[in-house]
C-alpha cells in the first residue's frame, strides 16, 4: 500500500532516472512533467553528480550555453509570431537553464545549491533528475545522490538489450554522420567494429543490465529502487504500478509512443546473431535476477 504525502514542508520527493540510455526516460520524463502531481525541471537532464571533474564540466556546460542561446532564438521568434504563451514557457526553460549552469559552476560543497534548485518552489510530491549517465557513476557518489534527501527514489529502466543496443548505435550514427555518409550503413558499420574490433564499447556499457543493477542494489534501499521493464512502462498497468512506486496518482498518458526513437534502419542479417550472443548473458541474467521476460525480449532471443 503506498502513502502518500499529505504535506510538503520538506519538500517533494526526489526520484533519479538513471538510465538505461535509450531505453524509454525521455517518455517518462514527458508522463512525469505532464503530471499534475510532479514539479520536474524544465531540464530533463541535469548532470549535476557525473561533472565534478574539470574536463566533464567543462563539456557539459558548453552543450548547456549552446542550448540556451538555441532557446532565446527560439523566444525571440515567439515573441515575433505574438505568442505570449510560448514566450512565457520559454522563459521558464531559459530561467531554469541560466540556474543549472550557476549551479554546475558554483559552490558544490554539500551540494545545497543543486538541492536547492531540484527542489526550492517546487508544489508537488515528486520532481526528478532524470540522467541516464548517472548509472555509470562509482558506488560513492551514487551513494552521496542518495543522501541528498531522506526519501530519494531510484528508477533503472530496462529495454529489450537488442533493441536498446541497435537504437543507441542509430543514435551514435545519426549524430556522427557526414553528409556523403549513409545513414544505414554507418549505423551497421558502427556495429561491425564493435563486434569485430572491439570499438565504441561505451554504447554496451550502458546497457550493463547485470552490473548496473547489482550496483545499485548495493546502494539503494530495496523499497526505493524500481527496475522496470520499458516495455511494460507503456501500457496501463505498467503505468499504474510505477505510479504507485513514486508515490503519485496514475493518470492517462498523452504520449503513447516512445520518444526520440529516430528512423527505423535495418540492422544487417549477418550480424543479428553475433550481437545477440554479445548479449545473451543480459537476458539470461534478467531473466534469472529481474523476473519473466517480455514477449519482446522473448521474440528477439528466440530469433538468434
Amino acid at each position: 500500500m503506498t502513502i502518500l504525502r499529505d504535506d510538503h514542508r520538506d519538500g517533494p520527493t526526489l526520484l533519479y532516472c538513471v538510465g538505461a540510455t535509450k531505453a524509454g526516460t525521455s517518455w517518462l520524463y514527458r508522463y512525469l512533467h505532464d503530471h499534475p502531481d510532479c514539479a520536474v525541471p524544465a531540464v530533463k537532464e541535469a548532470h549535476y553528480w557525473d561533472t565534478f571533474a574539470p574536463d566533464a564540466l567543462a563539456k557539459q556546460t558548453t552543450m548547456f550555453r549552446v542550448r540556451l542561446r538555441e532557446l532565446r532564438d527560439m523566444k525571440d521568434d515567439a515573441a515575433e509570431e505574438g505568442k505570449g504563451w510560448k514566450v512565457k514557457n520559454l522563459d521558464r526553460r531559459i530561467n531554469e537553464m541560466k540556474a543549472l549552469i550557476a549551479t554546475l559552476e558554483g559552490d558544490r560543497a554539500g551540494d545545497a545549491v543543486y538541492r536547492a534548485w531540484l527542489m526550492d518552489g517546487r508544489e508537488a510530491k515528486l520532481t526528478a533528475d532524470m540522467t541516464p549517465n548517472y548509472a555509470t557513476l562509482p558506488d560513492e557518489m551514487l551513494q552521496r545522490m542518495i543522501n541528498l534527501t531522506p526519501d530519494a527514489k531510484v528508477i533503472f529502466l530496462i529495454r529489450d538489450p537488442l533493441d536498446r543496443l541497435w537504437s543507441h548505435i542509430r543514435m551514435q550514427a545519426r549524430r556522427q554522420r557526414q553528409d556523403h555518409e549513409v545513414y544505414e550503413k554507418k549505423a551497421n558499420n558502427i556495429l561491425y567494429r564493435m563486434l569485430n574490433r572491439n570499438q565504441e564499447r561505451h554504447i554496451l556499457k550502458r546497457g550493463d543490465y547485470p552490473g548496473i543493477i547489482r550496483k545499485l542494489r548495493r546502494v539503494v534501499p530495496a523499497d526505493r529502487l524500481r527496475v522496470q521493464f520499458a516495455e511494460d512502462l507503456f501500457t496501463t498497468h505498467g503505468v499504474a504500478e510505477v505510479c504507485d512506486f513514486l508515490g503519485i496518482a496514475p493518470v492517462a498518458a498523452e504520449v503513447k509512443t516512445p520518444v526520440h526513437e529516430g528512423p527505423e534502419v535495418v540492422m544487417l542479417d549477418k550480424l543479428r546473431p553475433r550481437a545477440l550472443g554479445l548479449l545473451n548473458e543480459h537476458y539470461e541474467w534478467v531473466a534469472r535476477n529481474i523476473g519473466p521476460l517480455p514477449q519482446r525480449w522473448q521474440d528477439n532471443r528466440a530469433r538468434g
